[in-house]
């Protein structure tokens, strides 16, 4: 199975420190047996959120992304390609220019399930959101 991490449920487990930690490490642990896949916009919304919203230095989240998400997962370049497919999702469901980028990219490595607390993926009829009381 492929999976698409979002940014929340890297940003949870790059900062979270209680009570939902066990499951956010439960899940993730669980997730290293699929295909695994992000995009570099991901990595952007998980550095500024971390560091603005959680307080992590930027150095602690890139150190998280390079020791233990990148060995794991595949970073899906974005460029000029995925703008008919961006446009097509803002379009058909006027979701955020960010998410529509992340079904864009999923969308050319055929990945149909995104982990993500983002309710907004539900009404995507092309994906399935996992989420931590899904899984």
């Amino acid at each position: 199975m492929k999976l698409f991490l979002d940014a929340s449920f890297l940003i949870y487990l790059n900062s979270s420190t209680h009570d939902d930690r066990k499951a956010l490490d439960s899940l993730f642990h669980e997730l290293l047996s699929k295909d695994l896949y992000t995009n570099l916009l991901v990595i952007d919304e998980t550095l500024y959120i971390s560091k603005t919203k959680y307080g992590v230095p930027y150095d602690v989240t890139l150190d998280f992304f390079k020791k233990i998400v990148l060995p794991y997962v595949e970073a899906i370049p974005i460029d000029e390609s995925d703008l008919e497919a961006m446009e097509g999702y803002l379009i058909k469901y006027d979701v955020k220019p960010s998410d529509a980028i992340h079904l864009a990219t999923m969308e050319k490595r055929s990945i149909a399930h995104i982990v993500s607390e983002d309710e907004e993926f539900d009404r995507i009829k092309e994906i399935r959101r996992i989420w931590l009381s899904k899984f």
